[in-house]
C-alpha cells in the first residue's frame, strides 16, 4: 500500500517537473522570439553590417605582404513612421568610430530632409558603399577630393555634419528623369567639430534620359584651415572641387567614369578614371577593368599617378564575395604592382 502511494507521489513530482520544464523552455522561446522579432522589425528597427578582410602583396612597399582587417562595420536603420527614418552607423576596425548617424524626413519623393552625419555628395562614386565598389580601392581622384583618404583636410571618409535637401523628380515609367542633392556642412569631416565661421556647400544634380544610364554634375566649395607653402600658421584657405561624370547598368554590364577638379589654396589638382565590368552570371561573378589617373598639382610640382587595375568578383551570399584584384601603379619612374584579395561577409 505505501509502496503504491510513494509510487503514484514520484510519478506525480516527475510530471510536475517535466511540465515546469516545458513551461521554461516555452519561456525560453518565446523571449528569443520577441529579441529576434525586435531585430528583424524592418519597418523599426534592422540591424546589418559587413567586414572586409585583405591580403595584399606588392612588389614596392616598405611593407609588401600584409594582412589585415580593413573594416568591421555594424549600422541600424529603421523608420519611427512612415515619413521619418534614421541610420545609426559605426566601424569597430582597426580605424574605430562613427561613421554615420542622422535622421531623415521625407514627406513626399521630391524633397527630403536630413540632418547628422553622412556622406556628402560630391561625386558618384563618394557616396557608394565599399560594399558596392567594383575594385578592392577607391578611385584615386575620389579619395584625394573627397575627403576619404589623402585630402587636404586628412582622412575623413568621405563623410561630414550637415543638413542636406534631396528629391527626385519627373517619373517617367519605372524611373525619374532628375535626381538632386545639396547640403551645407561644417567641412572638417567625420567626427571631426567645426573648425571655423564658414560652412561649405556641396551639391549633385543627376540626369537619366533612360533607364540605366546616368549623368551626373557634382560641386564643392569651402574654406578649411590649413598650412600652405609661405605661411607662418594656419590659415583659412579655399578647398573647392567639381565632377562631371556618368554611369550604365543592366544586368550583364556596369560602367562608370568621372572627371575631377580640385583647388586647394591655389594649388589646382585633377583626376580621371573609367571603369568597365562584365557580369556572365549576374549576381554571381563579375569581371572588371579599370584606368585611373590623378594629377595632386597641375603645376608641375608633384608627378601624376598612373593606375590599372583587373579583377573579378565572386558572390557567395548577398554582398558577401571574395575580391581578386591586380594593380599596376606608375608615379613618375616609380612602377608598383599589388596583388589583393579580400574576403567580405555581409549580413
Amino acid at each position: 500500500m505505501w509502496k503504491f502511494f510513494w509510487c503514484i507521489l514520484l510519478f506525480s513530482s516527475v510530471q510536475l517537473s517535466f511540465a515546469q520544464s516545458s513551461e521554461n523552455t516555452d519561456q525560453n522561446k518565446n523571449t528569443l522570439s520577441k529579441i529576434k522579432s525586435a531585430f528583424n522589425c524592418s519597418d523599426i528597427f534592422k540591424l546589418s553590417g559587413y567586414g572586409q578582410a585583405l591580403y595584399q602583396l606588392s612588389d614596392n612597399t616598405e611593407i609588401n605582404n600584409l594582412m589585415k582587417i580593413n573594416r568591421i562595420i555594424l549600422f541600424a536603420i529603421g523608420n519611427i513612421n512612415p515619413e521619418l527614418s534614421y541610420m545609426i552607423m559605426y566601424d569597430f576596425g582597426p580605424k574605430a568610430g562613427l561613421h554615420e548617424y542622422y535622421g531623415e524626413y521625407t514627406p513626399l519623393m521630391a524633397l527630403s530632409i536630413r540632418f547628422g552625419q553622412y556622406k556628402i555628395p560630391f561625386t558618384l562614386e563618394n557616396p557608394m558603399s565599399p560594399t558596392r565598389w567594383e575594385g578592392i580601392y577607391g578611385s584615386l581622384s575620389v579619395n584625394a577630393l573627397a575627403g576619404i583618404s589623402t585630402d587636404i583636410i586628412g582622412a575623413k571618409a568621405g563623410r561630414d555634419m550637415g543638413l542636406q535637401l534631396s528629391g527626385k523628380l519627373l517619373q517617367q515609367k519605372d524611373f525619374y528623369l532628375i535626381e538632386y542633392a545639396a547640403g551645407l556642412f561644417n567641412g572638417t569631416g567625420v567626427n571631426t567639430p567645426e573648425n571655423n565661421n564658414h560652412k561649405d556647400f556641396a551639391g549633385t544634380v543627376v540626369y537619366q534620359p533612360v533607364k540605366g544610364l546616368k549623368l551626373a554634375g557634382t560641386v564643392y566649395s569651402g574654406k578649411a584651415p590649413y598650412i600652405m607653402d609661405g605661411d607662418d600658421k594656419i590659415k583659412n584657405h579655399v578647398r573647392d572641387r567639381w565632377s562631371v561624370g556618368g554611369e550604365f547598368s543592366n544586368p550583364y554590364w556596369y560602367a562608370r567614369s568621372e572627371y575631377l577638379h580640385g583647388n586647394d589654396g591655389g594649388i589646382d589638382r585633377n583626376g580621371f578614371y573609367a571603369v568597365g565590368m562584365w557580369k556572365p552570371i549576374p549576381e554571381k561573378l563579375e569581371i572588371f577593368g579599370k584606368y585611373d589617373y590623378y594629377n595632386p598639382d597641375k603645376d608641375g610640382m608633384s608627378d601624376p599617378i598612373y593606375e590599372h587595375t583587373g579583377g573579378l568578383n565572386y558572390y557567395f551570399g548577398f554582398l558577401s564575395r571574395i575580391q581578386l584584384n591586380y594593380i599596376h601603379t606608375k608615379t613618375g619612374s616609380e612602377v608598383n604592382n599589388t596583388f589583393a584579395i579580400q574576403l567580405q561577409l555581409f549580413f
